[in-house]
């Protein structure tokens, strides 16, 4: 049985869930302004973690800053 990461959680607090809204300012534009994205997917890339939103952006963070991730057997 495949497990799916749904929750992932920073060393700082932050928080991303697949589904819901990314955290305020993650994204913003050049002149600051907030771009509203939702995850789609968190998935395991060995040495690090990529968050994947809409819109076509995509975060990816080192296993150093990962403080807990949430798992869901699929």
């Amino acid at each position: 049985m495949a497990s799916q990461i749904t929750e992932l959680q920073l060393n700082d607090g932050t928080i991303f869930r697949v589904g819901d809204h990314a955290p305020h300012g993650t994204i913003r534009t050049i002149k600051a302004a907030d771009v509203a994205v939702i995850v789609r997917g968190i998935e395991d890339l060995g040495s690090r973690i990529e968050v994947r939103l809409n819109k076509g952006y995509s975060l990816q963070f080192p296993g150093s800053r990962l403080a807990r991730l949430v798992l869901q057997n699929a």
